[in-house]
């Protein structure tokens, strides 16, 4: 199991939209809304890194409110 970090910048006014729509995910194990440079910490999981860099760039990117995602991939 692959295991990663998003820090997630989203459109102007549409941090909480986002993160509603990340947590009806059953990759996304855990969100957070946050101030500072990012407007959310998503955990996510997934199979293998391969996997786990499908689910980043054709589902959590392509959700309309996402400006930058900046993956943190845990290594074992």
């Amino acid at each position: 199991m692959t295991e990663a970090y998003l820090l997630i910048l989203a459109r102007d006014g549409r941090k909480f939209n986002l993160a509603s729509k990340l947590m009806k995910m059953h990759q996304v194990k855990r969100v957070d809304i946050t101030q500072g440079e990012y407007d959310i910490i998503a955990e996510i999981k997934a199979k293998n890194e391969l996997k786990l860099n499908n689910i980043v760039r054709e589902n959590i990117a392509k959700l309309g409110d996402v400006q930058l995602i900046s993956p943190l991939i845990v290594k074992d």
